[in-house]
């Protein structure tokens, strides 16, 4: 059963090398809206921080990587945690061995490449963007793809797309074109053998 507690966000440890900036900047915009304190409770508690405890009692995100790096950017500096599993006692190698068998590390750079747990920031201000998870993540959004059952099959989606497409991603106008492309990709064949896939919807196949 996991331990809830509060933890400065600072101190996460991130599990996975990129974000997307694009995601965090919609998370900054949701979580700025003008709440009472009652209601913001509800929120930060809906969004917990998944975490796992590792060496040294440090804590390793498991999952919302993009939450903890919106509420920094916001200049908040504590949230909640929940603490899934206590792996502090294991030493490093163990550690990360552990974390790898539970689907817990994926050091993807932001040309997903697969690197090493050495290659992770100290913190999430210190991730890098790649603008295919944020691609991913809207496209999903969209209702093109259901959401996977963990981390592995986003980064799976994000690959998909940096193979099938080619926009300017630094752009509005680009990343919008790119969303239209995504979105046909994610209900063609190309990638029915994603987690998530869904297909065309019942309409389009008529």
């Amino acid at each position: 059963m996991a331990t809830h507690a509060k933890a400065e966000l600072g101190t996460l440890r991130p599990t996975q090398i990129t974000l997307g900036l694009y995601q965090v900047h919609e998370k900054m915009d949701v979580a700025a809206r003008p709440r009472s304190a009652k209601a913001l409770g509800r929120f930060l508690e809906e969004h917990r921080i998944q975490t796992i405890a590792g060496p040294g009692g440090a804590l390793y995100i498991a999952d919302h990587h993009h939450w903890a790096r919106a509420w920094l950017e916001l200049g908040w500096q504590e949230a909640p945690v929940a603490i899934l599993d206590d792996l502090s006692h294991l030493p490093p190698g163990k550690f990360w061995k552990r974390m790898r068998a539970l689907g817990h590390v994926h050091p993807y750079d932001e040309h997903g490449e697969h690197l090493s747990e050495k290659d992770l920031p100290a913190t999430v201000m210190g991730m890098r963007d790649d603008p295919y998870r944020s691609l991913a993540a809207f496209t999903r959004n969209a209702g093109a793809y259901r959401k996977p059952g963990n981390a592995y099959g986003d980064f799976r989606w994000a690959a998909f797309f940096r193979r099938h497409v080619a926009e300017d991603m630094e752009s509005i106008p680009g990343f919008a074109l790119a969303m239209t492309q995504a979105i046909q990709l994610a209900r063609s064949s190309k990638a029915k053998r994603l987690p998530g896939f869904v297909g065309k919807c019942e309409r389009e196949g008529r």
